[in-house]
């Protein structure tokens, strides 16, 4: 039974890896668009439409590391300040 549940899982999570080495360096998330949000606090964000796939990470957040360029990925600080806008 672990050993079928373990098969499935590494399956599903093959399904969503990407190689970052074969990543062409264009970013495709849209960052640019969001760069005007740096440095401002995060709950600017309730405000603002962020395309589906987006993810807002804080500190304290367990995240996967998967490579995505097409995910928007927004960095929020422990003082809840926008740090980075990227695609990741």
């Amino acid at each position: 039974m672990i050993r079928s549940y373990q098969a499935a899982l590494f399956v599903v999570l093959s399904a969503c890896y990407a190689d970052p080495r074969a990543y062409d360096g264009v970013p495709r998330c849209g960052a640019e668009n969001y760069q005007s949000l740096l440095g401002r606090k995060s709950d600017v964000l309730e405000r603002v439409e962020l395309p589906k796939s987006a993810r807002i990470l804080r500190s304290d957040d367990a995240i996967s590391f998967d490579f995505s360029p097409d995910r928007l990925t927004i960095d929020v600080d422990d003082q809840e300040f926008i740090a980075s806008v990227t695609c990741r």
